[in-house]
């Protein structure tokens, strides 16, 4: 079992928890009419992107009373990066997603001059943004520079994928519900990771991209040098069992898909309890933890899923308070098993 996981509790938990995520699955249901196709969408998504570039959130098609927050936090337009960018950069990965009115962008921006990575999550109806949600990868001067040293973000070095915009063969797709319990088992996977539990199922060439940076498939620039997690695949990475520091996934929220390009975009949270200070791989080697206190990741992540399998992933991410809360809490929500255990002993 996963470390931490011990006789009844541990079963209760992987039952409560995969319980609740099949509940999820089963209930998600649109929210907004079918008017708005894929296009309109992302139309609208590059609309709102000027108006943030432009410094102006009265344009069209923001709504007047449209909720915003960024990086958690609820601010009042315009304020944060509506006083600060300035300039839109040429970047662009979408996922959007008609049944349920949204449209998730990763871009990049500069603020004040300072390049930076940004994930939006927009929700439209009748054709009108209604609530954006931001989380913000930033260089310097921020909370992201902290517990962030070695993910300094690198927009410059985001160029685009065609893998997640080509489109599937209907063979390769699978149905929504199908999309997202592949995604989520990267994280039942990554908490705790011992590589023996709930290993993802990858594709071969499975590739991952986090803050700019390639994360896996990293070439050896000294042939002396060891692999590490960085110059591996995914499937081999989580085999060995690298990740273990990551205790605890929080708050997952599945909040588009597009089901003909094999989409996912979810919000949510890596905690690091800071508690395992080193750890043994499934090769022998001893993995030691350079960070001290705990902390968290807010993150947001795409992921490329084709005939069933992690193809491509993508993702923002923010170093954070530890625990730190979401300001929004909708999308198709599921349960680590931490927070099933957590909510049990409650």
């Amino acid at each position: 079992m996963k470390q931490g996981f011990t006789g009844r509790m541990a079963a209760r938990a992987v039952v409560l928890a995969v319980a609740l995520a099949a509940s999820a699955f089963g209930q998600q249901a649109p929210t907004a009419p079918r008017a708005c196709d894929r296009q309109c969408l992302v139309d609208i998504g590059e609309q709102y992107l000027q108006a943030l570039g432009a410094h102006d959130p009265k344009r069209e098609p923001i709504s007047a009373d449209a909720q915003y927050s960024e990086n958690g936090v609820e601010l009042k337009m315009p304020d944060g990066l509506w006083r600060t960018i300035s300039k839109v950069g040429d970047y662009r990965l979408r996922v959007a997603d008609p049944e349920t009115g949204t449209v998730g962008i990763f871009s990049t921006m500069e603020e004040n001059g300072s390049p930076l990575i940004l994930s939006s999550r927009l929700k439209v109806r009748n054709r009108q943004i209604i609530a954006i949600e931001t989380i913000v990868a930033r260089r310097e001067g921020s909370v992201s520079a902290g517990a962030s040293a070695g993910f300094n973000p690198r927009p410059e070095d985001l160029k685009e994928r065609p893998q997640f915009n080509q489109l599937l063969a209907p063979s390769e797709r699978r149905p929504r519900w199908e999309l997202i319990q592949t995604a989520d088992t990267y994280f039942r996977a990554l908490e705790n990771n011992n590589g023996r539990d709930h290993v993802p199922s990858f594709a071969d060439d499975c590739h991952r991209i986090e803050n700019g940076m390639a994360t896996t498939n990293r070439p050896l620039t000294d042939p002396r040098a060891e692999r590490g997690a960085l110059n591996m695949g995914c499937r081999e990475a989580f085999g060995l069992g690298y990740y273990r520091e990551d205790t605890r996934m929080r708050g997952m929220r599945f909040l588009a898909v597009d089901e003909e390009r094999g989409l996912v975009l979810v919000n949510g949270f890596f905690d690091h309890d800071a508690a395992v200070r080193s750890y043994k791989l499934n090769d022998g080697r001893t993995v030691n933890v350079a960070r001290t206190a705990p902390w968290t990741w807010m993150m947001s992540e795409i992921f490329k899923i084709k005939d069933g399998k992690i193809w491509q992933v993508e993702a923002v991410l923010l170093s954070a308070p530890y625990g730190i809360k979401p300001y929004f809490t909708d999308g198709v929500k599921t349960l680590s098993y931490q927070e099933a255990i957590e909510q049990e002993r409650q």
